[in-house]
């Protein structure tokens, strides 16, 4: 009997590809959102340390325009914040979509190997049927031939 060939086996293999494609995209989406985190980790230290820093030169004395000058440096470093949260908000939504995109391709996948199994299952059990036949054939000529 020939061997097994199955006749989808070039789109399995595409469409494993394409999942294997797809979950690189994702690693490379949750590195740049880790990034993103952290540049926000520095942001919030960033801002904290002025703060703290405004508190200080407060308390000795300070003059106007260095008070409005920390005060316009903090407000930057606050919008400097909400523009990285945004950021990382549009990451995280873009994460939630390609997240969507591996689970349909790893659907397919999964569709095809099934039928993949099941068309070999069904070519062993015709493969075991024609061992059996063979050698109830084989059998029943040796003992034709011993009878002869």
């Amino acid at each position: 009997m020939k061997k097994f060939s199955f006749s989808l086996q070039k789109l399995l293999d595409f469409k494993e590809q394409m999942l294997e494609s797809e979950r690189n995209i994702l690693t490379e989406m949750n590195a740049v959102l880790s990034t993103l985190q952290s540049e926000l980790s520095g942001l919030y230290a960033e801002h904290e340390s002025k703060t703290l820093d405004l508190r200080e030169r407060t308390a000795y004395g300070i003059t106007p325009p260095e008070l409005a000058a920390h005060k316009n440096y903090l407000l930057s470093v606050d919008q400097a914040i909400r523009d990285k949260l945004r950021q990382i908000e549009l990451q995280q939504e873009a994460i939630d979509r390609q997240t969507t995109k591996v689970m349909e391709a790893k659907r397919e996948v999964s569709t095809i190997e099934k039928l993949r199994e099941k068309k070999l299952e069904e070519y062993n059990y015709k493969d075991m049927k024609e061992q059996e036949l063979f050698i109830e054939e084989f059998v029943t000529t040796s003992k034709a031939m011993a009878a002869i």
